[in-house]
């Protein structure tokens, strides 16, 4: 019986890729979790933040498929640019519930052909409450935290994969 040492994922780009592209999903996951299952209305940065997470699962499937070992510090390193993104849109949204930032026309909704009373009626959800968090930290904060680590991991993989190649 082999047991897979931790250094087999630095050793295998398309594992490492695979297996990041899996941790977003799970994050995806847990998003529409807290939406359809614990019944959390996400705001336009929380949907901003799922597309983050979106395109990091695609380049990670993009990297699994066609990622030659020539190619895969680049596979990687672009998908570190996909986790960087969403960092930055999660500690952007972060700024937003601190109120350290304005985010505008993240509050309230388009008024558009709609008449007064359904206006009125709307369940707007606003960016800057926080609608959940553990340990003091926000929902966007912990993707904050785990998108800065996902990165970190898919840099450190694309810089072994660079000196592999030596």
């Amino acid at each position: 019986m082999t047991v897979l040492s931790p250094m087999v994922a630095w050793q295998r780009p398309r594992l490492l890729a695979c297996l990041l592209g899996l941790a977003s999903a799970a994050c995806l996951a847990t998003a529409f979790w807290f939406q359809h299952v614990a019944g959390l209305e996400p705001c336009p940065l929380c949907i901003d933040q799922r597309w983050a997470h979106g395109a990091s699962i695609t380049v990670a499937a993009v990297s699994v498929v066609c990622m030659a070992p020539e190619r895969a510090a680049i596979m990687l390193a672009a998908l570190a640019l996909t986790f960087l993104a969403g960092t930055g849109i999660a500690a952007w949204h972060v700024m937003v519930e601190w109120h350290w930032v304005a985010s505008p026309g993240c509050s309230i909704p388009e008024f558009g052909d709609m008449s007064v009373d359904s206006f009125l009626s709307m369940d707007v959800v606003r960016c800057d409450e926080v609608a959940w968090s553990m340990a003091g930290v926000s929902m966007a904060g912990w993707n904050a935290i785990v998108s800065l680590m996902l990165a970190t991991v898919a840099i450190t993989g694309s810089l072994v994969s660079l000196r592999g190649r030596r």
